[in-house]
């Protein structure tokens, strides 16, 4: 007798799906406008709308000619891939099947948190995790020299050569001279399909992948719908992004292992550690100057600092407003000096469980919420 049962799903739920479907397919049209009004904004600028174009079916392709493949197993392919360079042959041959399987691991980790928009569906979770292992755009951030505060951030091609970053670094400072430029490297982007830098290992790509992940399902809640509105929100946003994203990949490790890695891991270096210490106290000392009016001095001061970091090892290139004003924006980072990341930490711990945290946080809008939903949770509300 065959005792496979076939769920039909329900009249009801398959409507939710569709209206939870068309309003995917709407916000990711949307987010297709926005990227080719942003793109027309630098010459430099990353492609969003060619991105977009040449990727977003690539996972529904695979998926489809999946059983015709012979593809390696999980851990195989995984092992495989992050022994090798990105730019590696065999690298490219296994880019989808590793793909595939982070994706999985992190759908499949979401749906037993029950962490999703909208009602369950029968075969993933939404938005769907769609990611796309490439070289990530580099971003051109420019802060006010009186004040640290990010007030522009662009894509810019990830193929740039150093005489071209820092060309584009002085025309900024050129034509704006009450501002200072850097351009730094991203590790991911939450276009759709994800872009997520492949040059790192497999415990930071699941991270960074599960990072931008976050950044797809807050857009259906306040917390997402607020990243614009203010630099406030805009670090909120980030800083709930990388302790999700930390947590996601930690449980991912946890049930499945990490396969490119064998043995105890080591603790993180005395130097990293020093060099975190020398940097919150460095953005401390800038933030007093500045507030006191002395903009030449800071700088002065942050160019002496990373003059030594040099000297001992550290090769930070450029280390100035713009560089805390990006850096800044992840709150939780062990070289911030931003009080966010310790609020949401605490609050991530008194929720006691990540779907608790997740929907407590995606309503929040402002650091006076934030303030809030501690004060109420330490008064055991």
């Amino acid at each position: 007798m065959d005792e496979r049962i076939t769920v039909r799903p329900s009249p009801g739920r398959l409507v939710s799906a569709g209206v939870v479907l068309a309003a995917f397919l709407l916000a990711l049209s949307l987010l297709v406008a926005a990227s080719w009004w942003r793109d027309r904004q630098v010459a430099d600028g990353f492609g969003l709308i060619r991105w977009e174009r040449e990727t977003v079916a690539g996972r529904w392709l695979y998926l489809a000619g999946a059983p015709l493949r012979d593809d390696p197993p999980e851990d195989e392919a995984l092992r495989r891939y992050f022994s090798l360079k990105p730019s590696d042959s065999e690298a490219r041959r296994l880019e989808n099947r590793v793909e595939r399987t982070i994706e999985g691991r992190i759908d499949a980790t979401l749906d037993s948190l029950g962490i999703r928009v909208g009602p369950a569906l029968p075969w993933t979770v939404f938005p769907f995790v769609d990611i796309e292992l490439t070289s990530s755009p580099r971003v051109l951030v420019e802060s006010p020299r009186a004040k640290i505060e990010r007030v522009r951030a662009d894509l810019l091609r990830p193929d740039l050569s150093m005489e071209q970053v820092v060309a584009i670094e002085a025309r900024s400072e050129r034509e704006r001279p009450d501002r200072r430029a850097i351009v730094v490297p991203s590790g991911g982007v939450a276009t759709y399909p994800a872009i997520v830098a492949d040059g790192g290992g497999y415990a930071e790509v699941l991270e960074t992948a599960a990072h931008e992940w976050v950044h797809h399902y807050l857009a259906f809640y306040p917390l997402g719908r607020s990243y614009f509105s203010s630099r406030d929100a805009e670090t909120i946003n980030e800083t709930v992004a990388d302790l999700l994203g930390e947590e996601v990949a930690s449980l991912i490790i946890e049930r499945w292992g990490d396969p490119t890695r064998s043995g105890p891991q080591p603790a993180p270096s005395a130097r990293s550690t020093d060099l975190n210490a020398t940097l919150r106290a460095l953005r401390l000392e800038v933030d007093a100057l500045l507030a006191a009016g002395r903009v030449e001095e800071a700088e002065a001061r942050m160019e002496q600092v990373r003059g030594d970091l040099v000297l001992r090892g550290t090769p930070i290139r450029v280390l100035n407003q713009a560089f805390f004003a990006w850096y800044g924006t992840y709150a939780a980072r062990p070289d911030s000096v931003d009080p966010l990341g310790g609020q949401l930490r605490e609050i991530r711990e008194r929720t006691g469980d990540l779907p608790a945290f997740v929907r407590e946080i995606r309503a929040v809008t402002s650091r006076g919420e934030i303030e809030a939903l501690l004060a109420r949770l330490r008064a055991g509300g």
